[in-house]
């Protein structure tokens, strides 16, 4: 479940709807995500993605101006192991440029051997530094200095943009990709640099227009932000070599998937799975547990950009749209997702608020009936299934009993059973109540029944134990409040993110060194060491830790929902902990998609409710 932001006004809406008319005159042909976003949008959406892909990881690059220029001549058509190894070669051969310059060809191109076309590379190599050395003598300074030592390019930090690039591009072999990474790299330039990673990818995505020749430079870097155009490239680069290939592209693996038409048009057309649509997905709690009992994701809707982000980070393969359900039809998802066919399941998490003890319970609130827009998308697509998971409260709201009429929609044309399931029961050490309303089409036979526990919170022969609430909690999570770092690198190499905790002011901690466990104010309950009740994100903070005087962190709050440690949380901090609180638990959802893929798996004569 996911709180829904508000509608915008009529006023913001015109605005909205003018920029993301101007981002469709602005290129030759509609791209395909323009009726959700804008192209700035897209763009500040691709770099979150890869940036928590790659995490800008080091492509090698080295600070000096005149080494980078080299380092990147070299790397033109080749692997990245084969230059590095080479221009190591190089600097052990010759520890200065001049040294270089000063060599003969034959010597040159027998280090540069390994790199391939060495001869030329030599020639070249010579040629730019003999440039290099002339305009060295033209800028000594008498009475200062001189360049004596080494050729050098360093001065260049003083001139602007314009006056670096023309200068780099009059350098023998040095064309705009060259200078442009130069300027990012070295002399750290709001510059973006095009190699075939990039204009591969921003085009696929449909950002810029592809072409058989030379990129537009100056087209590519209008579309990117300045802020964050040297870690787009690094990123792109890094997708580029390990997901975007250029021949046999991974879209089943891309996190981009969302904007990439082709990529929509490749995925699940061979999968075997059973394939599920996930509505009001949130941050993916739900498609996670169904993704890991063996179902296929093939879209995933999701008002909220943040947990949309999320979704698509954590689900590579499966394209996240960004737009109110109420607006989406039927024929919308077909053309997105062209491989789905009739799909097993519809996955539904409504918005709670209107029914839950802690939001307002207000019986006339609109999106206590949104589960009618999961019914018209089901007819639509003729699932097979339905899901919908809430919370008790909506049994009754000051008198109208909504369970009543969900179960009345969803059996028009279906059988349709309402469960009551709770989380401890499979794992998940949380006092959790939902109910699951679940549906199947009259002609594909009975409904499945309610999931059987696999857990329980003691000894139970047969079943195994759900941890206590201190064991997930152990370990190199126990940081004080207030510290900054939000990825940890563990001795592994692993990473996990989200696990920044909040900065409390003095008074504020003194209070929560007050608060015995499970007790405590809505905004500051201290959890206990055993069991927590259903976690709720109070102030966009989360309940305070059970022994450490603090708010527990958004990657605690996680591995309490049961999410794994590799699963990440994006938007900006105060976002995520409503991710977390209102997703269903992994582990919940995954029994209940296990049971059910074990019901529609067995002859019809046998399956019984």
């Amino acid at each position: 479940m996911t709180r829904r932001t508000p509608r915008p006004s009529s006023t913001e809406g015109a605005r909205q709807q003018t920029e993301r008319s101007h981002a469709v005159a602005s290129s030759p042909r509609e791209p395909r995500w323009v009726n959700t976003l804008t192209r700035q949008e897209v763009v500040e959406r691709v770099d979150e993605l890869l940036e928590v892909a790659y995490r800008s990881r080091d492509l090698g690059n080295v600070p000096d101006v005149l080494s980078e220029t080299i380092y990147i001549l070299l790397s033109l058509n080749t692997r990245e192991s084969v230059y590095q190894k080479v221009y190591q070669a190089l600097r052990e051969r010759f520890p200065r440029w001049v040294d270089v310059e000063r060599a003969e060809i034959p010597e040159l191109a027998a280090v540069l051997q390994p790199g391939g076309l060495h001869e030329q590379r030599a020639a070249y190599l010579k040629s730019l530094l003999r440039r290099v050395r002339e305009d060295n003598a033209i800028r000594t300074w008498d009475g200062v200095g001189s360049y004596e030592d080494d050729l050098t390019l360093e001065y260049l930090q003083d001139l602007s943009d314009p006056e670096v690039e023309r200068f780099l591009l009059s350098l023998p072999g040095v064309g705009k990709k060259t200078a442009r990474c130069v300027m990012s790299y070295a002399l750290n330039r709001e510059q973006f640099a095009v190699d075939t990673h990039v204009s591969r990818i921003l085009a696929r995505l449909d950002l810029v227009q592809s072409s058989r020749t030379k990129p537009d430079h100056d087209a590519f870097q209008a579309v990117v932000p300045p802020r964050i155009r040297k870690r787009l490239h690094i990123n792109l680069v890094h997708h580029g070599r390990s997901v975007c290939t250029s021949t046999e592209p991974k879209c089943g693996e891309c996190v981009l998937i969302s904007f990439c038409a082709r990529g929509r048009d490749r995925v699940g057309h061979e999968d075997s799975r059973p394939t599920a649509i996930d509505l009001f997905a949130g941050a993916g709690g739900l498609g996670h547990g169904f993704r890991t009992a063996g179902w296929r994701i093939a879209l995933a809707v999701e008002l909220d950009p943040h947990a949309a982000q999320t979704y698509r980070a954590n689900h590579p393969g499966t394209p996240v749209i960004e737009q109110d359900i109420s607006t989406l039809t039927s024929l919308e998802i077909r053309k997105l997702c062209p491989s789905l066919g009739e799909p097993h399941a519809v996955l539904a998490g409504p918005p709670c608020q209107g029914y839950s003890t802690a939001g307002a319970r207000d019986p006339q609130d609109p999106k206590n009936v949104l589960y009618r827009e999961v019914v018209r998308l089901a007819n639509g697509l003729r699932a097979e299934l339905v899901l919908i998971e809430n919370v008790p409260g909506l049994h009754r709201v000051s008198g109208v009993g909504f369970a009543d009429e969900i179960l009345a929609a969803l059996r028009r044309g279906r059988n349709a059973e309402k469960y009551e399931v709770l989380a401890s029961d499979f794992g998940v050490p949380q006092n959790r109540r939902r109910l699951l309303f679940v549906a199947r089409r009259k002609d594909r036979g009975m409904v499945p029944s309610a999931p059987n526990p696999t857990h329980a919170l003691g000894d139970d022969e047969g079943l195994s134990r759900t941890p206590r609430l201190e064991e997930l909690l152990r370990g190199v999570l126990e940081v004080p409040a207030g510290s900054p770092i939000d990825v940890l690198l563990l001795e592994d190499g692993s990473l996990i993110a989200n696990a920044a905790t909040m900065a409390h002011s003095r008074r504020v901690i003194e209070k929560i060194e007050r608060i015995p466990p499970g007790k405590g104010p809505f905004s500051y309950r201290r959890l206990r060491r055993d069991v927590a009740c259903t976690l709720v994100a109070g102030h966009r903070a989360m309940p305070v830790h059970p022994w450490l005087h603090r708010t527990i962190s958004v990657r605690e709050a996680a591995r309490i929902q049961g999410f794994p440690d590799t699963y990440v949380f994006c938007g900006p901090r105060a976002s995520q902990p409503l991710q977390v609180a209102n997703a269903v638990p992994p582990p919940l959802a995954a029994a209940v998609a296990s049971h059910v893929l074990a019901f529609i798996a067995k002859p019809p004569d046998s399956a019984a409710v």
